[in-house]
């Protein structure tokens, strides 16, 4: 591609980072942002909320706290699909007070209605719930 002259953009950097998830490599995806952002490629909110639920699906937490504390700073809002992926992989693994946390961000942010929001936790919050009940969470 780049050798004909055709440079990639956001979308296609996104769609790369997508299928890269998709197939399990979030790492990888997350190099591929740093790469994107080194060749002064801006990514757009897409890219960021599908870079954030591939890094929840993987199960690499951590990282996505890091991801979505940068996309907090810059006034990215979250989608739907990355929030409620991110709510729940919070809570699974027991960091419930970071899961209002960022329901108060998607609320005040106004990312999502008041009813995704709170549907999306609630949910998290009754599947911890049962969990922990049956011994199977934190």
């Amino acid at each position: 591609m780049v050798e004909a002259g055709h440079f990639p953009d956001a979308v296609t950097y996104t769609l790369l980072m997508n299928g890269m998830c998709r197939e399990g490599d979030a790492l990888g995806a997350l190099r591929l942002l740093e790469e994107m952002e080194a060749k002064v490629c801006s990514p757009n909110s897409c890219t960021y909320n599908m870079l954030l639920h591939g890094l929840c699906k993987s199960r690499l937490l951590e990282k996505g706290i890091e991801l979505y504390q940068m996309m907090k700073s810059s006034d990215i809002k979250l989608e739907t699909a990355a929030y409620a992926t991110f709510v729940r992989s919070l809570c699974r693994d027991g960091w419930v007070a970071e899961a209002y946390e960022v329901f108060d961000y998607a609320v005040e942010s106004k990312s999502l209605t008041d009813v995704s929001a709170y549907t999306a936790l609630e949910s998290s919050l009754k599947w911890l719930k049962k969990a922990r009940e049956q011994g199977l969470a934190v």
